[in-house]
């Protein structure tokens, strides 16, 4: 198996929109609304004419096919990462993807902590951050997600 990650392509979008439309994926990243494919294609050519500074993608690669993307939001206050696994979840690659991704922003920006936002109810995710050094902070964070309030709660990793 071998995992890379790589600059997001265009090539890469329609498997992208897809996977923002899948409702299972919707629940765990909260996408309260999916956008159309036209909302879509807008937002990420405005990244990828860098037109969002702050925010900072790659393509997930498992022997050259596109099985997720891993993301990186700064503020001035902190770093938040996201990742999505769309497929073979349970075999190792998002571990691998995500410390490729850590070792990389670490090298491009110095950066020494990140922070990852997860829902409470997506036990996964909590665990998956948990198993690869991420610790809760005791922050949490109420959202409404279709109607009903969720529980965001932030896990830290320290990168040094």
């Amino acid at each position: 198996m071998d995992v890379a990650i790589t600059e997001i392509k265009r090539c890469h979008l329609d498997v992208l929109h897809e996977w923002e439309r899948d409702e299972k994926l919707q629940v765990q990243t909260g996408v309260d609304v999916p956008r159309t494919y036209e909302q879509f294609l807008h937002a990420y050519k405005a990244y990828l004419n860098g037109e969002k500074p702050n925010l900072y993608l790659r393509a997930v690669l498992l022997d050259g096919q596109l099985i997720g993307k891993v993301e990186l939001f700064r503020t001035t206050e902190k770093d938040f990462i996201g990742m999505v696994i769309a497929e073979k979840r349970n075999s190792g690659v998002g571990t691998r993807a995500l410390f490729l991704f850590l070792d990389e922003i670490y090298e491009r920006f110095g950066i020494k902590h990140v922070f990852a936002e997860v829902y409470e109810d997506n036990t996964r995710s909590l665990h998956f951050f948990k198993k690869n050094g991420f610790q809760t902070t005791g922050e949490k964070k109420r959202e409404w997600f279709r109607g009903k309030p969720r529980e965001l709660i932030t896990m830290k990793k320290d990168l040094q």
